[in-house]
């Protein structure tokens, strides 16, 4: 199996408060999966501490990238309760990503226990990848990974770096607009973990760039039925 990964940016707006956001992702929409799905294996929500949007990110852990496609899934999307579509046509902003693992430095489980609900990472930069040039893409994605671990694995505080190639990805909201630009992401998707002040320094690499720099603090990581907190 090829372990998946899902990377949801969200921004409440002027049409959502942040008590029904929050109500609605912490007692409906994260317990659909988390409590009825062993494929979920992690899920934790994390909130902007760069002062920029969106402001909201939840992030899931899952075993295999056939759970996207798997109807236990799928349906939770297709058959959403009237409150769910409701709201989801009120937020600014639901940018949804779906990946596959490309690339893991493997976790200091002394530290932190990632995302999981008994020690989730408390600090978190994320960032894309954009190309600058015509490369060979994963050869140059590999090379900038191995500058990264020799600068990442002796700052301080630093739990885990992961990189996740993007499948599918897809935004709605009422700020997106019908044109073509507005649903670009980056191929790439990158999670650094800390466990306190986090700082981020890009090895030199001509063919790439950083893109969509954020940070993140943790606002809560939930039990599931995977980890075996849930009955």
């Amino acid at each position: 199996m090829t372990a998946g990964f899902l990377a949801v940016l969200s921004e409440p707006g002027s049409q959502v408060s942040l008590d029904e956001f929050h109500d609605w992702y912490n007692n409906e929409h994260i317990p659909l999966r988390l409590n009825n799905l062993p494929s979920f294996l992690t899920g934790a929500r994390y909130r902007a501490s760069d002062a920029l949007t969106p402001s909201w990110i939840a992030l899931y852990d899952i075993d295999s990238t056939s759970t996207f496609s798997d109807e236990s899934y799928t349906r939770l999307r297709s058959n959403r309760s009237p409150r769910e579509t409701d709201l989801i046509q009120r937020l600014e902003l639901l940018d949804r990503r779906t990946l596959v693992a490309y690339l893991d430095s493997g976790e200091n489980s002394e530290k932190t226990a990632s995302l999981r609900w008994s020690n989730p990472t408390p600090i978190l930069i994320t960032h894309g990848l954009d190309f600058n040039v015509a490369s060979d893409e994963k050869n140059a994605v590999d090379s900038w990974w191995k500058g990264l671990l020799d600068i990442v694995m002796t700052t301080d505080g630093w739990v885990r770096s992961r990189v996740f190639e993007c499948i599918d990805s897809g935004k709605v909201g009422t700020r997106i607009n019908e044109c073509r630009e507005s649903q670009d992401v980056p191929r790439y998707f990158v999670v650094h973990e800390y466990t306190g002040i986090a700082t981020f320094m890009n090895p030199p690499y001509p063919s790439l760039k950083v893109v969509e720099q954020r940070k993140w603090e943790l606002y809560r990581a939930y039990p599931c039925i995977a980890q075996g907190n849930i009955s």
